[in-house]
């Protein structure tokens, strides 16, 4: 019991160490009552004890579901009024809690916010499961950071693993694009794009977007890797052109 007061009180120490160990030690023996008392600390100067704390909320809020609604209110409240560095945790932490009514605010912040920020928020959407959430990176997933679009991929590509099967041709089709940047940046999803290709609806296709004459041969290559089918070669030319790239006279 003294050492449970005394870890609580190190939580305000001046020495970054000590309000380490504190997270640390209520990760372990914390109760539901901590979990405010560690929300200030998603602010510390150090990114350790922000890092840690941001953990030890997840961990204390899945084990004590009814402080969920709780906590998810001042966490909302955090992110609107915060520092880069205090927003940063708290979307690691409301995407690994798949907080479902956070979903307009991190879709606001990867519509209007710098790399940094647009970054954590797409991680934190990612883990949502939510196909619907796929229209929000039709744009990030094209962009010139290297870091936000790889974010934006492997967000993309967890929410599509996380389809029941029977359910991906019908529910992805009108995001192809997106799995095709996947399939190109990682090498997966080729069988999801195939079958998109083959059995997909063809008013649920979105519009033509342009590909590199390296990124068609790509894409014809995973297609012949299958049997030969005329539907998915016309469903091909209905969605894909050549980028082309003029020289200058």
């Amino acid at each position: 019991m003294f050492k449970r007061w005394l870890m609580i009180k190190k939580l305000g120490s001046e020495i970054d160490l000590d309000r380490l160990k504190a997270v640390l030690f209520l990760r372990k023996k914390g109760k539901d009552k901590d979990i405010n008392n560690l929300l200030p600390l998603l602010s510390d100067k150090d990114w350790n004890v922000r890092n840690a704390t941001a953990l030890t909320i997840i961990k204390l809020v899945n084990l004590y579901p009814e402080k969920k609604e709780e906590i998810l209110l001042k966490l909302h409240q955090l992110l609107e009024k915060r520092s880069l560095a205090t927003k940063l945790s708290v979307l690691e932490i409301l995407g690994q809690l798949r907080d479902y009514s956070s979903k307009d605010f991190i879709k606001k912040i990867i519509e209007e916010s710098d790399y940094d920020l647009q970054y954590a928020a797409i991680r934190a959407i990612g883990y949502l499961d939510d196909v619907d959430i796929l229209s929000s990176l039709k744009e990030v997933v094209y962009s010139k950071d290297y870091i936000t679009r790889r974010a934006v991929i492997f967000s993309i590509l967890r929410i599509v693993n996380s389809v029941e099967e029977e359910k991906k041709v019908e529910l992805l089709t009108p995001h192809i694009h997106l799995l095709i940047q996947v399939y190109l940046e990682l090498n997966e999803l080729d069988e999801v794009i195939y079958k998109i290709l083959d059995y997909g609806d063809p008013e649920q296709f979105p519009g033509m977007k342009p590909y590199s004459e390296f990124e068609i041969i790509r894409l014809t290559s995973l297609i012949e890797q299958y049997d030969y089918r005329v539907p998915v070669y016309k469903n091909f030319a209905k969605i894909i052109y050549p980028l082309y790239f003029p020289l200058n006279s």
